[in-house]
């Protein structure tokens, strides 16, 4: 009997207690969570249309105006919040790559279906870029904002380091608080209309009337540059002791224009006796070994007799060989 009882015990309950589920917070997804003390005030007309939209069942609107909520709410979970219509519509212009890619790619692939299904979003988020109400700056305007940004970097006697600095901080200054549609052409502007001269003190800069280097956009040439010290005005009569210091020349000068031997990707070589080439190759390959420049050693005489090596180079801003 005192077995049967036990048994008893272990017959299955007929109807076991469900478990009650949990739920975190932190997983859900809430678009209409309460503002934050500053919102953008568009961003209650895109919560609004948000629920048209499901009411009409506008898909193509649908979707756009999910990806608008969904990156206001990442951006809010960092240290830059979205909080002004300056700011929806930089976060807007962003979000308008990602439906231009996809429309190259439909348009390349021959789907004219899927090309126009992009195309129709990128419209509705046109459509609230524009009623964020925000100034947009033309092309027009940033290329003349950046041209006298410019000039006034050159008339104060920016260096090639600093005139970039100055430029983006003067522009970016006068775009505050308008739509920056064109603002990352800024510093290919830029460079495209910076032009400076860099001396380095050689006697023949002042007598002939050049410039030891020219930065032009993001291209630095060198003028032929020889042997000399410039500090004593000295040459040795040692073709490989000529090399090196024009090379030490042609540094420093890359230097002042904000670049370096390791972002040159031409060079002449010019002897009046070739066969004195061989005697810099030494010195050439510690400078260019792990440079690697296109280069060409030219024969022709050179305008003092002590000048045994004349060296001129190209280099572009950002080629450093990796």
């Amino acid at each position: 009997m005192a077995a049967l009882r036990c048994l008893r015990w272990l017959r299955p309950v007929a109807n076991p207690p469900r478990a009650i589920p949990t739920f975190s917070t932190a997983s859900l997804r809430f678009y209409s969570a309460e503002a934050s003390p500053k919102t953008p005030k568009s961003l209650p007309l895109i919560k609004n249309d948000l629920k048209s939209a499901m009411r009409a069942k506008d898909a193509p609107r649908l979707a756009v105006l999910r990806n608008i909520l969904s990156a206001n709410l990442n951006a809010s979970k960092t240290s830059s919040p979205v909080q002004t219509d300056v700011q929806l519509v930089a976060l807007l212009r962003k979000l308008r790559k990602p439906y231009e890619d996809a429309a190259a790619e439909a348009e390349a692939a021959g789907r004219s279906d899927l090309v126009e299904k992009e195309r129709q979003q990128l419209d509705i988020l046109d459509g609230y870029i524009q009623a964020c109400g925000v100034e947009t700056v033309a092309k027009s305007e940033l290329e003349a904002m950046v041209q006298k940004a410019v000039d006034a970097a050159k008339a104060a006697q920016a260096g090639p380091k600093e005139v970039m600095g100055k430029v983006m901080g003067a522009v970016m200054g006068q775009l505050e608080g308008k739509d920056r549609k064109h603002a990352s052409q800024s510093k290919h502007l830029t460079q495209s209309l910076q032009r400076i001269n860099v001396n380095t003190g050689s006697a023949f800069e002042a007598k002939i009337g050049y410039s030891r280097a020219v930065v032009t956009g993001d291209w630095v040439l060198v003028s032929g540059t020889t042997g000399y010290d410039y500090k004593t005005g000295e040459i040795s009569p040692d073709v490989a002791e000529q090399t090196q210091q024009t090379l030490e020349n042609i540094a420093a000068a890359l230097e002042q224009a904000g670049s370096s031997i390791k972002e040159v990707v031409r060079v002449h070589y010019i002897l009046p006796d070739r066969d004195d080439f061989p005697k810099t190759w030494e010195v050439l390959k510690k400078w260019f070994g792990d440079v690697g420049p296109a280069a060409t050693m030219v024969q022709s005489g050179l305008m003092k007799d002590e000048m045994k090596i004349e060296i001129e180079v190209t280099a572009r801003k950002g080629a450093v060989v990796a």
